[in-house]
């Protein structure tokens, strides 16, 4: 399958794994046929040998794990970038428990490429044969490396398709607001994306500062509030509130979330939101029906969800069945105009500013 159309059939299958989850697992599997290797594998993660996802379609998953336990062990990492190796031309020594580990696994053939993204992560694409197989050949790493500029081309779209669906799922109403300082972090505590007010507060220099690209809290007791939720981020779906302590007194109310998994993104880990506490509150429930001739069971719903509250915990909020806020919330959509929720969070928001009362 070293002709044009086999070719052709794998970058297909690599730009179709862009939507897949977990993805390119089509990708792989198409690619191990065409190089007749027993597995294909992705593994993505910061440096040289640390993995933070990995991908091998039809590989036992106690094999997979055993790998992870012994990944600090595997010499056949930190390959010239973009270049096609294979394992005997490039590992000289090959340490007993990963040879051993080989042999159980039946990886004793492989080929392999790294690639390098901005700032520190590392792709890993191999391929294996046991030594009951043929060796692989010059044929079958010149096919990899035909495949090289395709997989940095579908690795930067899936980047921003990732990073995109994070912000969509993470930020919500708290990116429309300007009042909710919104960082990205990595694991390392690198500030990956932040909003307009995340800029402000950095400025004002009373929470957070930044030195070398990393968030800094203006105290140690938030540095390491922080330092413990990026080593272990709240479970997904769920979140951590606390407060952060201002220079010179008082308190930010703080928000965290974990980073929805991006396998081949930016290393996106942590998603911290902070109020702005100098920001003057928002409209009234009288206000609100005002305006927009809201009933007063709307009005209450619709102050909750301009905090920022979803619309389950605003049905608990209010003792109603969540059913009854949806409609409520079909209701508010039509007197406002607006048809999705953080379009609606975005005017209620500017409502008690653009309003005399």
């Amino acid at each position: 399958m070293h002709d044009a159309e086999g070719l052709l059939g794998v970058v297909h299958r690599l730009y179709a794994g862009l939507t897949q989850t977990p993805p390119w697992e089509d990708f792989l599997r198409a690619l191990a046929d065409a190089t007749g290797a027993t597995f294909a594998t992705l593994l993505v993660g910061r440096g040289h040998a640390s993995i933070d996802a990995h991908v091998t379609p039809g590989v036992d998953p106690g094999k997979a794990l055993e790998y992870r336990h012994l990944s600090d062990d595997d010499p056949f990492v930190g390959l010239p970038e973009g270049r096609v190796v294979s394992f005997q031309d490039f590992v000289r020594h090959i340490p007993s428990r990963f040879r051993d580990w080989m042999d159980v696994a039946r990886t004793g053939q492989i080929l392999g490429v790294d690639l390098k993204r901005e700032p520190d992560i590392y792709v890993r694409l191999r391929v294996t044969r046991d030594h009951s197989r043929p060796d692989f050949d010059e044929a079958d790493a010149a096919f990899i490396a035909r495949l090289v500029p395709h997989l940095r081309v579908a690795l930067d779209l899936h980047a921003r398709l990732t990073a995109t669906q994070a912000d969509s799922q993470l930020f919500g109403s708290a990116m429309a607001d300007l009042a909710v300082a919104t960082f990205i972090l990595d694991r390392e505590g690198r500030i990956l994306r932040r909003n307009a007010m995340a800029d402000r507060m950095i400025d004002q220099g009373m929470i957070v500062a930044e030195r070398s690209g990393k968030l800094l809290p203006s105290t140690q007791s938030a540095a390491a509030m922080i330092q413990r939720l990026l080593t272990a981020p709240p479970p997904q779906g769920e979140e951590q509130r606390f407060e952060l302590a201002r220079n010179g007194g008082g308190s930010c109310q703080a928000t965290a979330r974990s980073v929805p998994s991006a396998a081949y993104g930016d290393g996106a880990r942590l998603a911290l939101f902070l109020a702005d506490p100098d920001h003057a509150p928002g409209p009234s429930a009288d206000i609100l029906r005002d305006r927009f001739q809201f009933t007063k069971s709307e009005a209450q719903l619709a102050l909750q969800l301009s905090s920022g509250t979803s619309l389950q915990d605003a049905a608990a909020a209010l003792d109603i069945a969540y059913n009854t806020a949806r409609s409520h919330l079909r209701g508010i959509f039509a007197k406002t105009g607006t048809h999705r929720q953080v379009e609606l969070v975005t005017l209620l928001r500017t409502a008690g500013s653009s309003v005399t009362v």
